[in-house]
């Protein structure tokens, strides 16, 4: 499933700031978290934005009911989405060879494209979406190891100078933050 907005219709959203005092409240209730009824609304806000609750979708609800298991492709990977890739190539044959004709011959085109889309055609496809897949996978484990390279941990260092010279550089560094925020 994509993150499309009609994919993603949450049964409940939390309440945000425009939301009434009342309705952040029965949402605390309902999340079994303690308040105080003489919290503000900012305060009150504050907690709901401190639970951590996974966001629960009605279309997947919908599936779950009919025994099917959700899976949920990351935002912004038309690349890892197989039937967009299908739905491309229907497309792209479209734009390549139909470009002037009515919208009749375009729905019964369509209709032809899609009977013939072959299983070795999806095939194809499916393939493209699992080598993507991969390769992200790959990216992702050697780019993990080069940032674990790189961590430095402070606990081995064995420092003859002591802790002051540690301090002196903090504290420099946050007398420059510090300017850097007043001239902005």
């Amino acid at each position: 499933m994509d993150n499309a907005s009609y994919h993603s219709v949450q049964v409940e959203k939390k309440p945000t700031i425009s939301s009434l005092k009342s309705e952040m409240q029965n949402w605390l209730l309902r999340h079994n978290v303690e308040f105080s009824g003489t919290m503000t609304k900012a305060q009150l806000l504050l907690l709901i934005k401190n639970t951590q609750k996974e966001p629960v979708y009605r279309i997947d609800e919908l599936l779950k009911a009919s025994g099917h298991t959700v899976l949920r492709l990351p935002p912004y990977h038309p690349d890892l989405n197989l039937i967009e890739l299908v739905w491309a190539d229907i497309k792209n044959n479209i734009a390549q060879n139909y470009i002037n004709s009515s919208l009749d011959e375009k729905i019964i085109l369509l209709d032809k494209l899609f009977s013939e889309f072959t299983a070795e055609k999806w095939q194809r496809c499916d393939d493209h979406v699992q080598k993507n897949e991969n390769d992200y996978w790959s990216r992702d484990s050697r780019f993990d190891n080069v940032i674990d390279s790189f961590i430095i941990n402070l606990q081995d260092s064995d420092s003859s100078s002591g802790g002051e010279v540690e301090d002196e550089d903090d504290d420099e560094i946050e007398d420059e933050v510090e300017t850097e925020s007043m001239s902005e």
